[in-house]
């Protein structure tokens, strides 16, 4: 069950790599693959992971030469990546492998979060995988 979820991480993390390396490249990012895939591998970080991306771009973009139109499409990309990411993305990419329905997911990632921060959010979907593993056995468990 820990395997299929840090498989599932791994694949968010490149779903999301690829996203910031086409919204990048469409905002004319200076160095976007570069900081497509630094930001791919930074959302394995909770909470802090996902601002990476965003603050590489904004450095990007005032180095070579700051654009304030390239700034805005890039924070309003990266800003539909986030929503796709919580939303969509992770709660289906992390369901399918476990055998967890999307909305559990979300539920879980949310409420970890909110309870008890990052470790609750990096935390929440492997404590809620387990927890149907131990909820299935009991319930086909012959009396």
């Amino acid at each position: 069950m820990i395997g299929r979820y840090l498989r599932a991480q791994i694949l968010i993390a490149l779903v999301l790599t690829i996203l910031y390396a086409i919204a990048f490249a469409i905002a004319r990012v200076p160095l976007w693959a570069l900081i497509a895939v630094i930001g791919g591998i930074a959302t394995l970080i909770p909470r802090v992971g996902s601002l990476i991306p965003i603050a590489l771009a904004t450095a990007a973009i005032a180095w070579v030469d700051w654009k304030l139109n390239h700034f805005l499409i890039a924070l309003a990309l990266w800003v539909v990546i986030q929503a796709l990411e919580g939303f969509l993305i992770t709660p289906r990419l992390l369901s399918k492998p476990l055998g967890l329905k999307p909305i559990p997911v979300f539920l879980a990632l949310l409420a970890g979060s909110f309870l008890f921060g990052p470790l609750g959010l990096f935390l929440a979907v492997p404590v809620l995988a387990v927890a149907a593993v131990f909820y299935r056995y009991f319930r086909n468990r012959p009396s």
